[in-house]
């Protein structure tokens, strides 16, 4: 079992600022369905509170902005 590192900070009603070990993303959404942004890409999530159940579909690809040569 590997080690795993998560910290969300809530700065206003259904938007978050996640931390994790990959990097930050930002939630935007409700309790149970919500849509997240960050280096990975966008991702659409929906689940049932207090179950442990969910599930998550990318929604879009970031772009690599830098080009290789």
């Amino acid at each position: 079992m590997g080690l795993r590192f998560r910290r969300s900070i809530k700065i206003a009603p259904g938007i978050r600022l996640n931390f994790g070990t990959r990097g930050v993303s930002l939630s935007l959404g409700p309790r149970g369905a919500s849509v997240s942004v960050g280096k990975s890409g966008v991702h659409g999530n929906v689940g049932l509170p207090g179950t442990g159940l969910s599930y998550r579909a990318k929604i879009a690809e970031m772009r690599n902005r830098r080009r290789r040569p």
